[in-house]
């Protein structure tokens, strides 16, 4: 660790505590004051953009502190009161020379509407009213396309709180179009031209602030006196929400789930109440249940992971998965099982050793303290949850813990459950192989690896932002950016997609080339960690460097940065022929393969598909 590392840390160490509104801006300020800048090249570097109509530096504090307590280097741009229609259409502002990761567009309503609007609003017609919304949506709707088109950023604009009062009273429903109603069909509006867009995102600003309280949301003093658009309490609040995109955008979200049994999926002790006295059922005392696994299979199908660690003979378990009538989750729905009565903590690693994820994915739910202790002080990188004594919260517990986000739902999501299905099945397979090569001949894999299409892209960029394993680089690239090296010339982006005999993988694989006259680079190179073990990757090589050799290129270049994470790959490019070259940057080590006289053939037990 740095000196400046550690002088950070030190100061971050009040607010990691207790991240209160006081504690994150003691934090900001402390920090500003170092002086110490972001590298252009720190791969760990977020720079994010406030923009808005009101004084946004208290919530650019808190969502900077917070975002480095989740451990980002961090650079913050602030906006000017009330000028982010100048910022915005400037091309030399600040905003755009920090070339912003992320950008918060918080604009008030009341910014934009006439001042006068609450007083005269009774006495428009209903025509008068639909053109000032359409005039609000089209206003910003024009600024977030000037953002998409200047910057590779991601964009989040807040909507609208619909106001507690009206004019008009308890009559406000009864009117063509009322004033609450006004407000939420903004919100409908915004979302609706927003939903195609990829990079830019709506903030339900007035869901959180409904959940939070309105009348708490604004200090009415601060307010006033300088412009400050939320309370200090409602600041860290609204700031987890952007946290969440933050986090999605790098790639550290949680993938799996590891569920206890026993007083976590039912009630009671099932090797001691047997099937017919656990606690599941359509009334209380076991609803609580039943619920609380119709919310975890919500999650399953939108392709979080499952798996079970449980202390228990595996037999009563399966009788309660195939044969309780109110048992919702089977064992089609689990990844993996570790039913038996080993230490958890080992339990823990043999389950993210076989589902091929890393610890830091894994969210840890068991109703035992002793037990989540035992694994946060041996595991920190696992998410212990403090589950709640009373079962009845569980449902509840679960909604809001708001750790699994993704930018963008793919068909790869929607259908991760059965591709773990898959994963069993060949699993299976390969103990009765008596090789790995007769193994994989029997799995009859086909390898599709192409140039990416639009309706892949969504799916690039998703792997590119989480995949950590089997990721020579680590490098993480927008949408934008893909597109730019899709749209160049100069580049190149593959996608590899996986099928063989029990399932279709869809894409899992993805890989960016940088072409030059003689020499091909390999600029990012990375596969789910569901397909390793395959030798599809070999197969996307070769495809690779057949491209460039038809181009005429002499050499193909392949760069390797070590992470804490990416070991299983430190060795791909030399189990394929590469070279090594004599490192110019200590991190970056660059691997050569001269195509006069080596190349990469296609696996024998593979069927590589070009369409």
């Amino acid at each position: 660790m740095s000196r400046d590392d550690e002088r950070i840390s030190n100061i971050l160490a009040p607010a990691r505590e207790n991240p209160s509104y006081l504690n994150l801006w003691s934090a900001y300020k402390k920090i500003e004051a170092l002086g110490i800048k972001v590298s252009k090249n720190d791969t760990n570097a977020v720079r994010i953009a406030v923009i808005g109509s009101a004084t946004l530096e208290p919530l650019a504090a808190c969502l900077d502190i917070k975002t480095r307590i989740v451990g980002f280097n961090v650079k913050t741009f602030v906006g000017g009161f009330n000028t982010y229609r100048q910022e915005i259409l400037d091309k030399n502002s600040n905003l755009y020379k920090l070339s912003p990761d992320v950008i918060v567009l918080s604009i008030d309503a009341w910014s934009i509407l006439d001042k006068l609007f609450i007083a005269s609003f009774i006495r428009m017609n209903e025509k008068e009213r639909k053109n000032i919304q359409k005039e609000v949506i089209a206003g910003i709707c024009s600024l977030v396309d000037t953002l998409e088109s200047s910057t590779s950023a991601l964009i989040l604009v807040n909507n609208f709180i619909i106001p507690s009062f009206t004019p008009f009273g308890i009559v406000d429903n009864k009117q063509k179009l009322g004033f609450l109603q006004f407000f939420g069909e903004l919100n409908s509006s915004l979302a609706q031209r927003f939903q195609e867009k990829s990079r830019s995102f709506v903030v339900d600003l007035d869901s959180i602030a409904s959940d939070f309280g309105k009348s708490r949301v604004i200090n009415w003093n601060t307010w006033y006196r300088g412009s400050v658009p939320f309370s200090e309490q409602f600041t860290p609040i609204l700031v987890d929400e952007y946290l969440r995109y933050i986090l999605a955008l790098r790639g550290k979200t949680k993938k799996c789930i590891v569920l206890d049994l026993d007083n976590t999926l039912w009630g009671g002790i099932i090797g001691e109440d047997g099937l017919e006295g656990i606690k599941l059922g359509n009334t209380a005392p076991g609803i609580e249940y039943v619920e609380f696994q119709k919310t975890l299979l919500s999650l399953y199908n939108r392709g979080i992971i499952l798996a079970i660690c449980s202390k228990n003979n595996y037999d009563d378990v399966v009788k309660v998965f195939r044969e309780h009538p109110f048992q919702i989750l089977k064992e089609e729905h689990f990844a993996a099982l570790r039913i038996n009565w080993q230490n958890k903590v080992v339990n823990l690693e043999e389950l993210a050793a076989e589902i091929n994820i890393g610890l830091d994915s894994m969210v840890f739910l068991d109703d035992n303290p002793v037990e989540r202790a035992q694994v946060s002080q041996v595991h920190p990188e696992v998410l212990v949850v403090d589950m709640p004594k009373n079962p009845r919260l569980y449902r509840d517990m679960l909604e809001n813990l708001k750790v699994f986000d993704v930018l963008s739902l793919t068909k790869e999501d929607l259908t991760r459950g059965e591709m773990y299905a898959g994963k069993r099945k060949r699993s299976e397979l390969e103990k009765s192989a008596t090789s790995i090569e007769d193994f994989l001949r029997t799995l009859e894999l086909k390898v599709t690896a192409n140039e990416v299409n639009d309706f892949d892209a969504p799916r690039v960029v998703q792997l590119i932002g989480k995949t950590n394993q089997f990721n020579l680089t680590t490098k993480r690239y927008t949408d934008a950016e893909v597109n730019n090296f899709r749209q160049s010339k100069e580049a190149a982006v593959y996608s590899m997609a996986v099928k063989d005999r029990f399932g279709d993988e869809g894409i899992v694989g993805v890989a960016i080339v940088r072409k030059q006259t003689s020499d091909w680079l390999i600029d990012s190179f990375l596969m789910s960690c569901r397909v390793i073990g395959r030798s599809a990757e070999t197969a996307m090589l070769a495809k690779i460097v057949a491209d460039a050799r038809k181009s005429k290129a002499q050499r193909v270049l392949g760069e390797y940065i070590p992470t804490n994470k990416n070991p299983p790959a430190a060795d791909f490019y030399k189990r394929h022929g590469f070279v090594m070259h004599t490192p110019s940057d200590d991190n970056v080590i660059t691997w050569i393969l001269n195509l006069a006289d080596q190349t990469v053939e296609v696996p024998e037990w593979i069927e590589l598909i070009e369409e």
